[in-house]
């Protein structure tokens, strides 16, 4: 049997043989001559076969892992398929070059590619025994190496199968082949960059390729820092990877490592004195995790924002998975916004305000550059973490600061943070930063916000818990496409406070009054709020426009994401100008070539002016008499900034800005996390809470550490100031309407931007018959002075006729008579009514004199169309903890 077994495999090993001897011009005679003749068929086939196999081989580049770098070049992660590092030569220790010899290749530097005396040696040995001996070269290998990582590249099991072939036709084939390749490869290149191509491209184990992958993972140094001891460790693991590392077994990897130092010291490339101290030491394990995923970076939330952000890019693919093949694959560079020391501070100081609590109340924050959309930073008081187990508040991967498209939990409650967006429509609608709104008589509620003393009401129902004074909206005081679902809406403020009749905007915004917003918004038109803050980029975390529903439009029912509060504030920083979060500035391929990136830029959205003047209200939040008053920076820095808090407290906010940066502070119980205990008294690290949790109880100080540490190297600045139409109003010439019926009157002071009242006069002249104005005709005025129609009542009782009237003159620069008590109201459900007259305007010393009885007035309300049945709420009709109290208490 033996006999027979010895013959078989020299007859199908002489063909390979025989062509091996033929390609290097040596026909070895040395062979029996009974099995020559044998074999002659086997042979001849054998050098046809080798002369027909191509000697090219094409291998695509290296599967390497590419580098995420923060703004500073420090690597984030390193995203790969294999944790595999390419490095050049110089980048080698010469020991480990030696090393890598000595063990698989002795005689490389002598042979070209196929040393015919250990191909001989293995041909004999297994046709003549049961062993199985290796006749392959270090090139040889390369070569096989090379196309396996082609073959699972391509996901090709055949090709895979017949790589591993070690017996029969195609171990043969597969043999030849590689020696073909390696004789060409020889010619191409020199010894040293196949040597350096090898150590690129081998496996050592414990999922690491590549030589400078395994130095940095086993030892933590570089490859070009590895002793002789670490060399022959690293050295002695290609064979037989899995087994012989040192983390699977560190006696084997001991044993190998001294059978390469002996190599060594045999082939003379150490000294005995080398030698002997080499072996006689221990393998020192430096074990560090590669950065592949992002659990391992310094900044994980960061980072997994930044990999979802790659793989929306179609300059990396047409797919995602074409992109993700590339990001782990092909040796990108990617060279982010992020301010990693920024970032770093800031997690400390979230996790400083909200340490681990039984309220589960946690932190997170983005910040932005205005002007540029880059994200400096952004962090959360939770540790990285996949277990998912707990209360998701303390540890998790799900990254609070972000949309649901980069993995996010869905957004937060933003609470009246959306009320800077009626103040921006109310402006661009001419409506000026010194005016003063005019609020209903309050009505009275319940706890659950039913209506109790409805006038239409014959039967009023009976409160549930305790009452309190609220606005009380109706369909027809919204645009028909965005109003309320129900019959009315009941709206509170805070502690049941600010509920007078007047109350100015100013105030309203510094104290964020809810029945002052609601108010606002149904003369400004809801729809069109939601249509500023989709230009500003607010949308829902899932990507969607904010509900057209005034609960959300004026006070935040809606879910956002720190990031894009952050991102859409900053546009008001900028002056009114909106760019996009950008994380990424560049990407260089392997080759060192920049890769064009399709990002949208910036644009403007809103009006400088229209920006400086929501800023100019905005920094009534962040005083001693305002909500945020907790923000305030020191050195009297200027900032601009809204609270913002949900019905439950469970959802808090800060957003606010400076010329330099935008910061958004979420404090609460993050979305999909689990409640804690209710959120009132609550006691969370050092810091006691009377009462509800607010924006401005820990959001808003939270905010102020934040900014007080980003900006210590940046100097104060400001913007500049409104101009006098932002802060008083545009002024207008008042048209002739003299002898007009009253909606002819009204149409022309509307072409003018110019509200009207009416107050009828005794006279013969027809009905309805406009006889004067106040202010008079010609008169220049503020938009927001509304004039007043005196119209004729079609008759003139007899026991007070008046004196005639004459309008004023065209060149008179001021009114004539003075202004009349506000007129009363309609009782026909009419357009939203004309205000009454408030106190006169404020001017700024620079501002021109206006005429002395000029007053000022809101914008005018638009007309509701008789409204179609909206679709449902998504939000119920009712209150919101609603506007603010004295400093410290927020808003809803």
């Amino acid at each position: 049997m033996r006999s027979a077994l010895s013959a078989a495999k020299v007859t199908s090993l002489l063909g390979i043989f025989l062509a091996v001897s033929v390609l290097m011009g040596v026909i070895a005679a040395g062979l029996a001559a009974p099995v020559v003749g044998a074999a002659g068929l086997a042979a001849r086939e054998g050098v046809g076969m080798f002369d027909r196999l191509p000697g090219d081989l094409e291998q695509n580049p290296l599967a390497q892992q590419s580098r995420i770098l923060a703004a500073d070049g420090s690597i984030l992660a390193t995203p790969a398929k294999q944790n595999r590092i390419i490095v050049e030569s110089d980048e080698i220790s010469q020991h480990m070059k030696d090393a890598q010899v000595a063990i698989e290749d002795e005689r490389f530097f002598d042979h070209g590619g196929m040393d015919v005396e250990a191909l001989a040696r293995a041909v004999v040995s297994n046709a003549t025994t049961d062993n199985t001996q290796g006749g392959s070269t270090l090139t040889q290998q390369y070569i096989k190496m090379a196309l396996q990582a082609e073959a699972i590249k391509e996901q090709d099991a055949d090709a895979l199968q017949q790589l591993n072939s070690r017996s029969g036709m195609d171990g043969y084939i597969r043999k030849l082949r590689e020696l073909k390749y390696a004789v060409t490869l020889e010619e191409r290149l020199t010894k040293d960059e196949i040597l350096v191509g090898y150590l690129n491209l081998a496996f050592y184990g414990d999922n690491v390729y590549g030589v400078e992958a395994a130095a940095r993972h086993y030892f933590d140094v570089r490859a070009k820092d590895l002793s002789i001891a670490q060399s022959a460790t690293l050295a002695g693991i290609v064979r037989a990877p899995t087994t012989t590392n040192p983390v699977a077994d560190v006696e084997v990897a001991t044993a190998r490592r001294n059978t390469v130092l002996d190599k060594m010291v045999a082939l003379e490339m150490i000294t005995e004195e080398e030698w002997e101290a080499a072996r006689e030491s221990e393998i020192e394990l430096t074990l560090t995790d590669s950065q592949r995923s992002c659990i391992n970076s310094r900044n994980p939330y960061f980072c997994d924002y930044v990999t979802a952000w790659l793989l929306q890019q179609p300059a990396l693919g047409a797919t995602q998975d074409e992109r993700f093949e590339r990001l782990t694959t092909e040796g990108l560079t990617i060279t982010t916004t992020l301010d990693r020391e920024l970032s770093d501070e800031l997690g400390e100081i979230l996790r400083e305000a909200t340490p681990q609590n039984d309220y589960n109340v946690a932190s997170a924050a983005t910040i932005i550059q205005p002007g540029t959309g880059h994200v400096l930073a952004f962090n959360q008081s939770s540790e990285y973490s996949f277990d998912e187990s707990g209360d998701k508040v303390s540890s998790t991967s799900v990254n609070w600061n972000v949309d649901t498209e980069y993995g996010g939990p869905g957004g937060m409650e933003i609470g009246s943070v959306a009320k800077t967006y009626t103040v921006v429509e109310a402006l661009e609608k001419g409506v000026p930063v010194e005016t003063t709104l005019e609020i209903a008589e309050p009505g009275l509620a319940d706890e659950n916000g039913v209506w109790l003393d409805n006038p239409e009401d014959d039967d009023p129902p009976q409160p549930e818990g305790e009452t309190h004074p609220v606005g009380v909206f109706q369909k027809e005081d919204f645009q028909e496409d965005c109003t309320i679902g129900e019959d009315y809406w009941t709206v509170r403020n805070a502690l049941d406070q600010n509920h007078d009749p007047e109350i100015e905007l100013r105030t309203a915004t510094g104290l964020s009054v809810n029945t002052a917003f609601a108010t606002l918004a149904s003369q400004v038109g809801t729809c069109d709020i939601v249509d500023t803050m989709t230009e500003m980029g607010l949308r829902a975390a899932t990507g969607e426009e904010f509900s057209p529903f005034p609960p959300s439009i004026v006070l935040g029912s809606d879910y956002a994401s720190p990031m894009t509060v952050a991102t859409s504030y900053a546009a008001l920083a900028a002056g009114g100008v909106y760019c996009p979060p950008l994380p990424v500035t560049k990407i260089v391929d392997s080759s060192g070539e920049e890769i064009p990136l399709e990002t949208p830029g910036c644009e403007r959205v809103i009006d400088e002016e229209v920006a400086l003047g929501t800023v100019e209200l905005l920094k009534e939040v962040v005083q001693m008499t305002g909500s945020g008053w907790t923000a305030i920076l020191d050195g009297d820095r200027p900032a601009a900034g809204k609270t913002g808090t949900n019905n439950n407290s469970s959802h808090t906010y800060f957003a606010g800005f400076t010329p330099q940066l935008s910061t958004a502070v979420f404090v609460g119980v993050p979305t999909g996390a689990v409640l804690g205990e209710e959120r009132s008294d609550m006691q969370i690290g050092d810091r006691f809470i009377e009462g509800p949790l607010f924006g401005s109880s820990l959001a808003a100080p939270t905010w102020k550490a934040i900014m007080e540490m980003a900006h210590a190297d940046l100097p104060v600045e400001d913007w500049e100031e409104p101009s006098d139409e932002i802060l008083n109003g545009k002024r207008v010439t008042i048209p002739d309407v003299i002898g007009m019926d009253e909606e002819e009157a009204r149409e022309a002071l509307r072409e003018e931007g110019l509200t009207a009242s009416v107050q009828q006069v005794g006279s013969s002249s027809p009905e309805g018959t406009v006889l004067y104005t106040t202010p008079g005709v010609g008169s220049s005025i503020r938009t927001t002075t509304s004039v007043v129609l005196h119209v004729s009542n079609g008759f003139t009782p007899a026991a007070a006729q008046p004196a005639p009237q004459q309008p004023a003159p065209p060149q008179q620069p001021a009114p004539q008579p003075a202004q009349p008590a506000p007129p009363q109201q309609p009782a026909a459900p009419p357009p939203p009514p004309s205000q009454p007259d408030p106190p006169a305007e404020p001017e700024p010393p620079e501002a021109a004199e206006p005429p002395p009885e000029e007053e000022a007035e809101p914008a005018p309300a638009p007309a509701p169309a008789p409204a179609p049945e909206p679709p449902p709420e998504e939000e119920p009709p009712g209150e919101g903890p609603g506007g603010d109290g004295p400093p410290g208490q927020d808003d809803g």
